[in-house]
Order: structure tokens, then sequence, then C-alpha cells
């Protein structure tokens, strides 16, 4: 049965039911590149170093203090295009089979995703009454809308809101954001509360609000950066963060500049407060499940006490902040247990108490249990395990498996092979690969099975798709070239722009092949 005809069987049999606002709402604060030790709530109580000492963000202390946080919360990549599709679909990016950003082998097969049940999905085969709204950074290749969501912000018609809506008003002409809204922050939380104005109290809603801040180029408001410089200084914070604008050196106030960081990540926060001052008004408060939770592990250093960040598997570029409030959550409370983002569909299917079958070939479980009594409940889960598959051809490509409290990493070109215990060694110093090679070998088999029974890319294919991608890219820009210099009439300046546009592409595009077989060779890890 097709996605279609399986929704309009599930509207069809549950007009028979009453409609009614008595169903949980859900609002998803869905962050970019925010690292788990960098906000003001510490993911960990025994460790000081889960939270930063600079950073301010007073409203997910409020939700955290009235709900739950994980210390062992999971993105489901390290970067954020096949994270963005995991959460939405309850699957692991290498079952849905786009495992990094630019995946040349997806983009080869032309994958889609519109059969997929989404989120949005989930909550109106449960009662076609939720009105579902998506608004900022999108999941790549998909419109929002194609995937059950009834209220969307593509900003260019046609696109998929990318990561470069945060910092133009329009791809067209590239013109800049104004002062007052940077990485759209702005206008986020103007459309999120227009929604909970319109909707809350009348219709149970799903509202996603995907930011994209704080991903590079950062940017804040003037006022909030000058805020940072007053107060006292943070550990990681450097004498050029204090610097006048005019001064600072090249490309820092891109992805490195403390105060704006601080400043762009507290206005994050302030439209998370505001969205839950809406609800409240509405009086939907202790009906409404809030969720907050980052796409990937940091992109500013240091992550906390964790190894890494993004676009590495160790779990500075896995594990991020999760906070949830919501009816029958455990206030003021930390869970421990693992639990990974492709988890929140089964979850969001068990909250509302859909009488639907979830789709089939699911990675997750639901976390009501734990929800309400923490470390002492359970979850239930098809794939026990958690894999991060990445053949990544522009970093070391790795295989990765948590069970219980062992994670063990694999190079997927060399074979070498890292083992840690990461309830005890967070930090990843120890690796046990020698010490204990029975659990190696377990894990290894239930990684292996795993990714055959799903036909997982291979790292030789996205070599391969990769060569054939810069090799359409080079057809393309002859064929641009030759198109120009007709155009351009015997027009020798025409001509020679022309020709200095088709040189500077082929020199990029044989230096990224150069790159690519330089990769090919990579033994980082």
């Amino acid at each position: 049965m097709t996605k279609k005809i399986w929704i309009l069987f599930v509207i069809l049999a549950s007009f028979r039911q009453a409609l009614s606002v008595d169903q949980p709402n859900f609002v998803l604060v869905y962050v970019d590149d925010l690292g788990w030790a960098d906000t003001s709530v510490r993911m960990m109580e025994r460790d000081p170093e889960s939270a930063s000492d600079f950073h301010q963000t007073p409203h997910l202390e409020s939700l955290a203090a009235r709900g739950m946080k994980f210390s062992n919360a999971y993105a489901p990549a390290p970067t954020c295009t096949p994270s963005r599709k995991s959460i939405q679909f309850g699957k692991t990016p290498a079952r849905l089979g786009y495992t990094f950003v630019n995946d040349v082998v997806a983009i080869q097969r032309e994958l889609e995703w519109k059969d997929e049940m989404s989120l949005a999905d989930i909550l109106k085969s449960a009662d076609p009454n939720y009105i579902t709204a998506h608004f900022g950074k999108g999941m790549g290749g998909e419109q929002m809308v194609t995937i059950g969501y009834d209220i969307t912000d593509e900003i260019d018609g046609h696109a998929d809101n990318g990561n470069f809506h945060g910092e133009y008003v329009s791809l067209s002409d590239r013109r800049p954001l104004p002062k007052d809204n940077p990485k759209r922050m702005n206008s986020l939380k103007e459309s999120a509360l227009k929604f909970i104005e319109e909707y809350s109290g009348r219709r149970p809603f799903f509202l996603m609000v995907s930011h994209y801040a704080v991903h590079v180029p950062h940017a804040a408001r003037p006022e909030l950066i000058e805020k940072y410089r007053k107060l006292p200084r943070g550990k990681y914070c450097r004498d050029e963060d204090y610097l006048p604008l005019s001064e600072m050196p090249e490309g820092m106030t891109i992805h490195s500049w403390r105060l704006q960081y601080a400043a762009m990540l507290e206005e994050v926060d302030q439209g998370l407060g505001a969205i839950v001052n809406a609800i409240e008004e509405t009086g939907q408060r202790e009906n409404t499940y809030i969720i907050f939770t980052s796409d990937n592990g940091g992109g500013l250093p240091p992550n906390g006490s964790l190894r890494g960040g993004k676009a590495n598997l160790y779990e500075g570029g896995l594990r991020v902040p999760f906070v949830i409030a919501g009816p029958g959550v455990k206030p003021n409370s930390q869970c421990d247990l693992p639990i990974a983002q492709w988890d929140l569909l089964p979850t969001f299917h068990d909250l509302a108490e859909s009488k639907q079958e979830l789709p089939e070939k699911l990675d997750g479980g639901s976390l009501r249990n734990i929800f309400a009594k923490g470390n002492g409940g359970t979850i239930s889960r098809a794939t026990p395990e958690f894999v991060f598959h990445y053949p990544c051809y522009f970093a070391p490509p790795l295989s990765v498996i948590r069970m219980g409290d062992y994670k063990l990493m694999e190079h997927l070109l060399t074979g070498e092979q890292k083992l840690f215990n990461v309830s005890t060694d967070r930090e990843e110093k120890e690796n046990l690969i020698y010490e204990n090679p029975e659990k190696a070998l377990e894990l290894k088999a239930r990684l292996s099975k795993y990714l055959e029974s799903i036909e997982a890319e291979k790292i030789d294919d996205v070599f391969e798709a990769r060569f054939a991608q810069l090799d359409l890219f080079e057809e393309r820009a002859r064929s641009t070239h030759a198109q120009a210099i007709k155009r351009a009439n015997g027009e020798r300046e025409a001509i020679e722009a022309a020709d200095e546009k088709l040189r500077l592409d082929l020199e990029r595009f044989e230096e990224n092949r150069r790159e690519c077989r330089a990769n090919m060779k990579n033994t980082t890890f």
C-alpha cells in the first residue's frame, strides 16, 4: 500500500472518531550545530563541563526545570542533512540512503523520501484534525510540504530552505538578511507565534522550528553582542573576542567570535521562551510537549568533556543537548539512558495514542515510558543498537555502533577499529580494542549484519559517484561556456570573461579530484 493510499485510508477511518483539541500538541525546536555543552543547562549533573560558563539560555533552564534532560542523546549523524531526514522518518540515515552532506550516491540514484511516513504524517494518522507546520531550514532534496506539513515557509518557491537561506533574503540575488533578523531568528519566532495564536487551543498541532543558527557564518544582534562584552569573561574567551569589530582577525566574525556566538545562542533561547509564553497564553502549556535539541554535535570547539565535534563520529560530533517538557514527563529530572532522534517518530505515535500501526522497518522506539520513569524506564526498539554509518569522501569514512555502554568505531578504508566504554569514558581516551576483543567482535558482527540488511552505501561506490559528479559538473561548465561564447557574438571582453570563468571552474574541479584521490588514502582516525 502506497503512503498516499495509506494516509487516505487512515483519514477516512479516523473521521468516525470525535475530533478533539484534547490531543497533545508537539513543538520541536531544532538547532543547527549546537554542541552538547553549549547551553547553560548541565546535560549531565555530575559533569560541570556539560554546560557553558558563559552562554545564557534561561528559557531552556526553565524548560529543563519542569521537564527532563538527557545526558546520552544522539543526533542521527555528525552533519545536518542526514540528521534532518532521519528525525522526520524514524530511521537511521543509512537505512534512508543519505548518510552525509552531498551524499553523491543518493544524488546519483535520484532518491526521494516523499513516500516515507514523517512526523507530520504520524500525527495526522492519529487524528486528522492535527495541523502541522515547519519553519526554517529544510532537510535537503525535498520540500517539507511534500512530506505532510500543512504550513511551511519555503522562501524561493522551489527551494527546500537550505543553509544559505540563513544568510540571504533570497538566493536569486544574494541580498543579505537585515541586521535585526540574523540567521532568520526573528522571523522564525514571528512565524511560530502567528501559528500558535491561530491554532493553539483550537486544533491539536505540531510545530517544528528548524533554526539556521548556530551554523556558520555566525551572526547576532549588535546589542546582544555588547551585553556579553560586559559580562564576566568565560574560560574559553580570548583577548581577540574583545577587540573592536574593525580590528577582528580575518574570518573570526564568521566562525569563532565567542561574544557573537553567545549572543546568537541567546536569541535562539529567546525564541524558545516566546513560544512557551504564547502556548501558556492559550492555556495549552500542560497539554504540549516541547522538545529542544540539535541536528549534530558542536561546530565551535571545545564540546565540554566530549572528544571531537561536528563532522566526526566521536561523542562530540554525535551527542547533543536534548530537553523535553510536557504531560507525564518527570519534572526536573535527568535521564542517562541512550536515546536517538530517530526515536521521536514512534514516540509521537505513542503519545498521540494512535490506533494505526507504525510504518515498517523503523529503527526508533517510543520514549514515553522513560519520560515518565527516567532511568527506571524502558525502551523497546526493533534495532536495539545505534548505528552511525558515514562513508564520506571528504572526511574520515567510518562506521560506528553503540550498544549498551560500548561503542565500536571502524575506519572504512583501513579497517582500523577503536572500542570505548562511553558510560565511563565519554572523553574516549582509553581504546579497549586489545583489552576487550570479544566485545569488539560482538559489536562488529552486529554492525555488519545491520549494514548488510539495509544494503548500506559502500565507500568504493561513494568515491566512484563523486568522480562521476565532478565529470558532470565539468560537462555542464563546458556547455555553459559554449553558450556564453555564442552569446558574446565576437565581443572580446565577453569572450575573455567566459574563458576565465571556465578556467577557474576547471581548476576547482581538478582540485576537488585531487582532494578526493588523497582522501581515498586517508588513514586519519
